[in-house]
């Protein structure tokens, strides 16, 4: 289970979305600004199942900014609760979680993901891997460093 407060950006994903459950503070922001860096996306590249494969793609094309409301919108948190709360209503949820039987939980768990695997999960982060890594090794030839430091920027949320 993850909490996220205030901005989450490219590797910031990388550690909410392999979480269960993502609880947003009201004041979350999410942003991948990794293309503008001369790379297709974190190593961890999860955006399609996250938030839809047209939602992914302006997410790392434009590199705007989502907030925690649009996120929850799309799937991407369970909850978005005010950032005083956020710590007393994430411990209330694994509490109640808690409670359930653990054998059962954790056979709900591999059913999800067994289903994200059917729908080829497992072999398309595979290849944004391997592109990943391809675009850090490009990089390293044109530019002597492992972005393009053309794209260094990120656009501020308005």
């Amino acid at each position: 289970m993850a909490q996220v407060q205030g901005k989450c950006i490219a590797g910031g994903l990388m550690l909410a979305w392999p979480c269960d459950l993502i609880v947003a503070a009201d004041d979350a922001a999410f942003c991948d600004n990794t293309v503008g860096m001369g790379v297709a996306g974190v190593e961890y590249f999860a955006h399609p199942w996250e938030m839809g494969p047209r939602k992914a793609k302006e997410l790392l094309f434009t590199a705007d900014w989502l907030d925690a409301e649009e996120a929850r919108a799309l799937g991407m948190v369970n909850q978005v609760v005010p950032a005083a709360q956020l710590s007393e209503y994430t411990l209330a949820l694994a509490i109640r979680i808690a409670a359930k039987p653990m054998f059962a939980l954790r056979m709900a768990k591999e059913a999800v993901n067994a289903a994200e695997d059917a729908q080829g999960r497992v072999g398309a982060m595979q290849t944004a891997f391997a592109l990943h890594q391809l675009a850090h090794s490009h990089n390293m030839q044109v530019y002597g460093m492992p972005v393009d430091p053309g794209g260094l920027q990120v656009r501020r949320k308005t």
